[in-house]
Parts: C-alpha cells; sequence; structure tokens
C-alpha cells in the first residue's frame, strides 16, 4: 500500500513534468524570447536539480520524509502558478531553478522510501515498475497538449494542480523507516566506494540519454527523413524501455545485479555503434524500419539501466542510509544530464554529424569495461531474497 502510495504521487508529478516539459519552451518561443534566455530557463531547472541534491537530505533529516514531500510540492506548485502571473522569460530562471529544487526533493523521498520498504529480493521489479509508471505518466502529460481545448494559461494550473495532488497519496501513509535519518549527513563518496558500478551507471545514463532525448530528433532531421518519421523513431525509444524495462529488474533480483548492468550496457554500446554505422553507409542512409529498430533497442537496454543501478546501490546500505543514498545517486544522474548534451555537441563539432552515436557508443562501452572488471575482481554478489 504504502509503495503504491509514493509511486502514484510520483506519477502525478511526472504528469505536470510531461506538460512542462513541452509547454515551457513553445510559450517562450511564441514570447520570441532571445536564445540566451531560453539557455538560460533551461540551464536554471538543471542547477535546481543538483542544488536540490544537496538540500533534500538536510530538510528531511530535519522535518521526516513527508512533511519534506509536502513542502517541495507546495513550492513546485506555487512556482508553477507564478509562471502565468511573471510572464517575463526572465523571472522564469528563477521560478525554473524552484522547480528543480522541488522535483528533485520529491524524488528523494519517493525513491529513498521504495528502497527502505522493497525487500532486496524484490528492489529491481519495484524500481522497474516505478520507471515504467513515470514513463506512462509523463507521455500521458505531453498528449494533453494535443487538447484544442486547453489553452497554455489552463494547462499551467493543471501542471500546478498536479503538484499539488501528489501530495495526496503521499501524506495518507505511514513515513518508512527512512524518513527522518539521524546523526551527521556522509559524504556521497562513501557510496561511491560502496557501490562504483552503481554510480558510474546512473552518471553514464544521465550522459548518454539526455543527449540522444535531447540532440536525437536533430540528428535524425539531419539525416533528411521527415517529421513523422523522426517522431516514430524516437517513440521506438520510449516503446523499448517500457517492454523491457520490468522483464530486465526482475531478471536482476535472481543475479549478480553487476552482471545485468554489464549486460544490458553492452547491448546498448552495440546498439549505439550499429546507429553511427546505419546511419550513413556509403550507400546512403539505412530505412526508416532499420533506424526504428535500433533505436527501439537501444532504448530497451539504455532506459532501463538507471533501475538496475539504483536497486544495486541500495543492496549495500542499510534502510537509515537511504534517504543521502538516493540523493547521491540523483546528483550522479544529474551531473551527468548536464554535462551530456554539451559533451555531445563538442563531439559533432569536432569529428562530424555522425559523432553523436559514436560518443553514446563510447561513454556506454566504458560503463561495460567498469562493471565487467569490478565483477572479476571482487567476486559474485546477489542481494538477499
Amino acid at each position: 500500500m504504502v509503495l503504491a502510495a509514493l509511486i502514484l504521487g510520483v506519477c502525478v508529478i511526472q504528469v505536470a513534468n510531461g506538460i512542462l516539459q513541452i509547454l515551457l519552451p513553445l510559450r517562450l518561443a511564441e514570447a520570441a524570447a532571445p536564445p540566451l534566455v531560453v539557455g538560460a530557463v533551461a540551464s536554471a531547472y538543471s542547477v535546481g536539480f543538483v542544488l536540490g541534491c544537496w538540500a533534500a537530505p538536510w530538510m528531511i533529516r530535519r522535518v521526516g520524509g513527508v512533511w519534506s514531500f509536502a513542502a517541495f510540492g507546495l513550492l513546485a506548485a506555487a512556482a508553477t502558478l507564478l509562471l502565468n502571473l511573471l510572464p517575463d522569460a526572465q523571472a522564469w530562471v528563477g521560478l525554473r531553478l524552484l522547480m528543480g529544487v522541488s522535483y528533485v526533493g520529491m524524488l528523494t523521498v519517493a525513491e529513498s522510501g521504495l528502497a527502505a520498504l522493497s525487500p532486496p529480493g524484490s528492489r529491481g521489479s519495484v524500481f522497474s515498475l516505478y520507471m515504467i509508471a513515470c514513463k506512462v505518466a509523463v507521455i500521458g502529460g505531453q498528449m494533453l497538449l494535443a487538447s484544442p481545448n486547453l489553452s497554455a494559461l489552463w494547462l499551467t494550473v493543471l501542471a500546478a494542480g498536479c503538484y499539488g495532488l501528489s501530495l495526496v497519496p503521499v501524506a495518507v501513509i505511514r513515513p518508512p523507516a527512512s524518513a527522518a535519518p539521524k546523526g551527521p549527513a556522509p559524504s556521497p563518496w562513501q557510496y561511491v566506494r560502496r557501490a562504483p558500478v552503481a554510480f558510474a551507471g546512473c552518471l553514464m545514463v544521465g550522459l548518454c540519454n539526455t543527449a540522444v532525448t535531447g540532440i536525437g530528433p536533430a540528428w535524425l532531421a539531419g539525416l533528411a527523413l521527415p517529421a513523422a518519421g523522426v517522431a516514430l523513431i524516437m517513440s521506438g525509444i520510449q516503446v523499448g524501455s517500457v517492454v523491457l524495462q520490468w522483464p530486465i529488474g526482475r531478471f536482476s533480483d535472481r543475479h549478480d545485479r553487476r552482471l545485468v548492468i554489464f549486460a544490458v550496457s553492452a547491448v546498448a554500446t552495440v546498439a549505439a555503434f550499429l546507429i553511427a554505422a546505419f546511419a550513413n553507409p556509403p550507400g546512403g542512409a539505412a530505412p526508416q524500419t532499420v533506424l526504428l529498430g535500433l533505436f527501439t533497442l537501444w532504448g530497451s537496454a539504455a532506459l532501463s539501466l538507471y533501475a538496475i543501478c539504483v536497486a544495486h546501490a541500495n543492496d549495500h546500505v542499510t534502510v537509515e542510509e537511504t534517504v543521502p543514498l538516493a540523493s547521491a545517486l540523483l546528483l550522479a544522474w544529474a551531473l551527468g544530464a548536464a554535462l551530456g548534451p554539451l559533451l555531445a555537441t563538442a563531439a559533432m563539432e569536432l569529428f562530424g554529424h555522425d559523432a553523436l552515436f559514436v560518443y553514446v557508443g563510447v561513454v556506454s562501452g566504458g560503463l561495460t569495461l567498469f562493471a565487467g572488471l569490478r565483477r572479476l575482481i571482487s567476486g559474485p554478489f546477489r542481494a538477499e531474497p
């Protein structure tokens, strides 16, 4: 019941995120905002995400998980409503920073609660179901923008309402044991030393996945594909991850998760290099169906890694350590997400258009080698049921 309440609360948040991910760039474009301001608004959210990784454990340590979730949720709702009251694009920089802090604060509460309440033998399955639900909720939020009866004003209000409604399922649950950890805040490096493969995986997910989802549409358009084809191929990424997320998570509950991370990242590596090879072969670009299959294969592997990495990291900590661990893992992802698009575009500037998936293949290949070496050096490990 508590697990379902946490997942439901985050799903409602993801509906709001799905709305705002598309709505805010569109509103900035309609307002003819300068590119520098558009970039500042986007960067502010990432900066807020990183700051929230430090603020969330501090807040939870003082007032507990449920009250922290409520505070962050209300702050996100207020900041979203202010987007309508303060239409100046420059004011949105500060509002998006607050929303980034709030979002990671709510995720820290939810993911630490899921880790504390799920048995080690089913933790991979629980986090996989959580990720599937979040992805479906984001897609649902984005689909609301297709409604001709919802104006930008009402969509913004709806997103704020979702942040507020997310408090309801979480507010009625009994806080998990990790809700208010005691003692001084530990260093994130303490957890990196315990589960280095998990942190390397979260960093890789940020470095690669945000680069593909952010730059991929423009990269595909550069292959002279029609807009409908670009949308279809990009949707294949999400479809692949939704279909295989739970089987991969369930498999990781029965085997050494480092071997699962090794195998899944190896598939992502091979798929990335195949995309790079087939995108611009000597005879011309590969057929759209081939690219769709390769993108779906890549998404089924790359977008499924985060849940397995989180489950693996939580296998190495006590219940009282789930809050700082959740924050540290989100910080690793956030740093990768901030750097990934920059590194990918720099590779494309230096080596050409096809370098995007070469970059992705090299990074995911690095995780594959690291996970394999760690498994060989430290020996087998499997979480007890």
